[in-house]
């Protein structure tokens, strides 16, 4: 990466863009947030002069396009969910237009999965698809995570010191940490883009059981964590009831005839990647025992 570039930022805020902003600070590389609240990107990242601020929102990209210019590479992640298509199949087409020769795309390990076997890996493949048949473009690196340990903060939280989901005990899954998300988006940012190319890299950095996962939040937060099984209409509720839409409640609490959409793995390339083993779901929770 050369000293001059600067790399903007789509979606830079919440759980996965707030650790690809930290991790590409810590390298000294300067960048530029698309941010609706300029004072919430002070409140992360503090008075840091290698930070610029496009303040904006979906409704009106022209704020965006016009801030391209200058600019080598680019990190997009979307959580708009009605929208998702169009914005990052428009953003991505503004990008290559200024020159812009790098995006890299947060997808979803559902994007790995057979056609149509999901609403929301289907709408990631469409994305994926459209990049990369776009005339006179960049490169187009998809991440491809597997399912987020910030859900335990979220849509997973302990209810009366249960921790729950709809398989057996003793059933592997695979999770990644965002922490993890940010150093492989940092790392592709700041290397030759052509090493990269347009790179799928599928993510999953922890393969436990729920009952280890009780085991992980018992031994953690000193105090006896349990797991329950519950029914996908449970979990499909819990999620519903933190605001999440149908679309993705609906893919995260039931199981799929085709392949199970919980990836019972670790993908080892991720030390390959970024220098280091990923990190455990006893590490995330250690990191975040203040929130549990």
């Amino acid at each position: 990466m050369q000293g001059s570039e600067r790399i903007f930022i789509v979606g830079g805020t919440g759980n996965i863009g707030t650790s690809v902003v930290r991790e590409l600070l810590a390298k000294k590389v300067p960048v530029t947030l698309f941010a609706r609240d300029t004072d919430k990107v002070n409140a992360l990242f503090g008075n840091n002069n290698l930070i610029q601020v496009v303040p904006g929102n979906f409704d009106d990209l022209s704020p965006l396009k016009g801030s391209l210019n200058g600019h080598s590479r680019m990190f997009l992640l979307i959580s708009d969910i009605e929208r998702y298509v169009q914005l990052k199949t428009e953003i991505s087409q503004y990008a290559f237009e200024s020159g812009i020769k790098q995006i890299v795309n947060l997808s979803d390990i559902l994007a790995s999965y057979p056609w149509r076997t999901t609403y929301l890996g289907h709408r990631s493949r469409i994305v994926e698809e459209a990049i990369l048949n776009m005339p006179n473009r960049g490169y187009c690196v998809s991440l491809r995570p597997t399912r987020l340990m910030s859900n335990f903060l979220v849509f997973e939280r302990l209810q009366d010191n249960v921790t729950f989901d709809t398989i057996d005990e003793d059933k592997l899954q695979g999770w990644i940490s965002p922490n993890d998300i940010g150093a492989v988006a940092a790392a592709i940012l700041t290397e030759d883009i052509e090493k990269h190319a347009d790179a799928v890299y599928e993510l999953s950095g922890d393969a436990i059981t729920p009952k280890q996962r009780a085991d992980i939040f018992t031994h953690v937060l000193n105090r006896p964590i349990t797991y329950k099984k519950i029914s996908a209409a449970e979990k499909y509720q819990a999620y519903v009831s933190c605001g999440c839409p149908h679309l993705v409640a609906y893919t995260a609490s039931t199981s799929m005839a085709t392949i199970d959409a919980h990836s019972a793995y670790i993908t080892d390339g991720i030390e390959i990647l970024i220098g280091r083993k990923p990190e455990t779901l006893e590490k995330y929770v250690l990191a975040n025992k203040d929130k549990f």
